[in-house]
């Protein structure tokens, strides 16, 4: 097994170049900035908090605020301050609220740059030529990350392997030893939260071992090592009920779970709906897709919920069961984003920055992403409408071997005529509705 084959959750958001200026000029307090009466899209970053506290060379610390812009390198810039001196540096991921660039919440991964030393620094970030205040963190001398959860902890070849630790450091390294006992370096990648690698889709079944270590700062130390267990046996998953839509009795659920290789290579995927001393069990219609039918018998409230795959022939053990609370009413069809065949995905989440409308023309495609508790497409009916009019079009999936069902599809007739409409889509099984939250402008073909 080649340290090649061996894939990293790497994703960097900016790279910079790291050099050393003296500090110049001051910045206002957070309250100043957060009463500062300016427009948002040109306002400086707010950092209100940030963890961890502490970190060494190559620590990632994640900031929280305001207009931290995580993604856009040449927006948002880093600098580490210390001892009068400043160095820029790199940040990595973070998150923010779709359709509310400027005035939502942000977060943003900064890395601890080489330079600094042990003691304290501060942390600032520039935006629109205005700094933040300072965050104050403490710099220590390396030491290994604390792991605490790996998952899956065995699976077959091509699954993907999660580390969940503390203080995991961007330039850690994964020590693998094979089963058959040879071992290989895999440079880091992550968060300060852990990492990740991929076991290679050739890998011979055995056990094998991951410790983690940095050759550069390390000093000889690791991680208490961990294993796992390459194999080609049929696997449960590990449901996750808090990611998971509340349905009705009837409706069709996406489950979730942790890990999804189990399902990816699964030739029968069993259900059971265990409930008032009753158990159904249900097959998925597709295996690698955990999408199934509630079965009408059941009640709204409580029901317990467990897996199990196929594989040669062969089923898993049952999964772990876990607890989930059906709703009393359908769930409605929920639509997210919009696109046609050939533009980008509109995001629907409301917010100040959201599309006013999309602009169609007649004979497009147009592309619908969502949440979908029906059968399948065939059960799904858009319709675009307006006063004294209504246009109803047959839906169909996107792609029948994605492993969700998420995408649908129409195509508009060739003769619609031009002008606003609004696009609405219903469950044919049960009558519930959503609307595109944006006006459908139709325009003619050039």
């Amino acid at each position: 097994m080649h340290s090649r084959f061996f894939s990293l959750c790497l994703v960097l958001c900016s790279v910079l170049a790291t050099s050393a200026v003296k500090i110049q000029g001051q910045v206002k307090t957070e309250d100043a900035l957060k009463t500062e009466k300016v427009d948002p899209k040109t306002a400086g970053p707010i950092v209100e908090s940030w963890e961890p506290t502490t970190g060494s060379i190559s620590s990632v610390i994640y900031l929280k605020g305001y207009r931290l812009y995580p993604g856009d390198s040449d927006k948002a810039k880093a600098f580490f301050i210390q001892n009068g001196v400043e160095l820029p540096t790199r940040t990595t991921g973070g998150w923010s609220v779709t359709n509310n660039e400027h005035n939502g919440p942000h977060t943003l991964g900064v890395i601890v740059p080489e330079g600094v030393v042990p003691g304290q620094a501060q942390i600032v970030i520039e935006v629109n030529r205005r700094r933040s205040i300072p965050a104050t963190v403490t710099i220590t001398e390396w030491k290994p990350p604390v792991i605490k959860r790996v998952n899956p902890t065995r699976g077959a070849p091509g699954s993907f392997v999660e580390i969940e630790c503390d203080g995991f450091h961007f330039n850690d390294e994964l020590e693998i030893t094979d089963a058959e006992g040879n071992p290989f370096r895999v440079s880091g990648g992550g968060s300060s939260n852990g990492t990740g690698f991929g076991i290679p889709e050739d890998a011979p079944e055995g056990v094998i071992t991951v410790r983690i270590g940095n050759s550069k700062y390390g000093k000889g130390q690791y991680t208490e090592p961990f294993t796992f267990t390459v194999t080609n046996e049929p696997l449960p998953v590990e449901l996750i009920t808090s990611w998971m839509k509340s349905v009705a009795p009837g409706q069709w659920l996406g489950l979730q779970a942790s890990n999804r290789e189990p399902f990816k290579r699964s030739e029968l995927t069993e259900v059971a709906f265990k409930q008032a001393g009753r158990t159904i069990i249900v097959a998925a219609p597709k295996p690698f897709r955990s999408h199934v039918a509630v079965p009408s018998a059941l009640l709204a409230g409580d029901v317990e919920l467990q897996v199990r795959t196929w594989r040669d022939g062969r089923p898993s053990e049952w999964s772990e069961a876990v607890l989930f609370k059906l709703a009393d009413k359908p769930l409605a069809p929920s639509i997210g984003a919009i696109r046609t065949a050939t533009s980008g995905w509109v995001q629907l989440w409301p917010g100040p920055d959201r599309e006013t409308s999309f602009t169609v023309r007649p004979g497009d495609e147009v592309v619908l992403n969502g949440l979908w508790p029906v059968a399948d497409a065939s059960k799904l009916r858009v319709s675009l409408v307006r006063p004294g009019e209504v246009i109803t079009m047959t839906a169909t999936e996107e792609n029948e071997k994605a492993d969700w069902f998420s995408d649908v599809r129409v195509r508009l007739p060739e003769s619609l005529e031009v002008g606003k409409w609004r696009m609405i889509v219903t469950s044919e099984t049960d009558g519930t509705q959503d609307e595109v939250p944006i006006v459908i402008n139709v325009v003619s073909v050039p």
